[in-house]
């Protein structure tokens, strides 16, 4: 096994993401430098109870969906080198990428109890179309490895109805408009009442995950809903 192993990695070598440096054995997906080098984006408190006006999550969707948790991980600027982890693992098929940097989200959720009470993971979806271009959904990636570490399962209760321009491609008030009446939810009973926390890679405005909680609430008013994007884009 280590012979293929060494023959792989010569023909296929093992890349940083971020500053294109071989990795080395013991290095995983991102090279060690950058691996602590990773921007983070430091939320005090998760919660709508706590003092809420600390949490820019929370606060970029409070006019539009009763959000009643949310948190992320990493600070996302395309200025920086970091900007390329969220381009390989959304087109470079770097899945393996999306589930260890959704195991580290999760980590670092948990010295915040962010975990506490939470029924599921729910994964925002992408059209049936891109989907199958890319292979996979980066955020069903990403939740795959936060439930790695919580246990929780991963449900696909969201589907993306309509295929509109990129939100990548927008700014402001056009990706709110844009992301207006894209999703529908199907919930299960088994699925009503409970706190679900919506899974993606990337909040700038807030207006995709704040129409899918819309989604979810319109069919499962009880539902509690939480957010946790990978990374945070927008302005403070």
């Amino acid at each position: 096994m280590s012979l293929l192993r060494d023959v792989r990695e010569l023909l296929l070598p093992r890349l940083c993401p971020v500053c294109g440096r071989l990795l080395t054995g013991c290095e995983d997906v991102l090279c060690a430098f950058c691996a602590i080098g990773l921007p983070r984006y430091r939320i005090r408190n998760t919660n709508l109870d706590d003092n809420a006006w600390d949490n820019i999550l929370l606060r970029s969707v409070w006019d539009r969906v009763n959000v009643r948790r949310g948190t992320t991980m990493l600070a996302y600027s395309h200025d920086s080198p970091f900007h390329r982890l969220i381009i390989a693992l959304k087109f470079r098929g770097k899945r393996e990428l999306a589930v260890k940097l959704g195991r580290w989200a999760a980590m670092e959720a948990q010295r915040l109890d962010f975990w506490q009470d939470v029924d599921a993971l729910v994964p925002v979806p992408l059209t049936r179309w891109r989907q199958f271009r890319r292979g996979y959904n980066q955020a069903e990636m990403l939740a795959r490895g936060m439930s790695e570490v919580t246990g929780l399962p991963v449900v696909n209760l969201l589907r993306r109805t309509k295929n509109r321009k990129p939100q990548s491609r927008m700014k402001g008030e056009a990706r709110i408009r844009n992301a207006e009446g894209i999703y529908e939810a199907d919930v299960p009973a088994e699925w009503r009442g409970k706190r679900l926390v919506l899974v993606d890679d990337v909040m700038t405005t807030g207006s995709t995950l704040a129409n899918c909680a819309l989604a979810l609430q319109n069919v499962d008013s009880s539902a509690e809903i939480c957010i946790f994007p990978l990374a945070y884009a927008g302005k403070i």
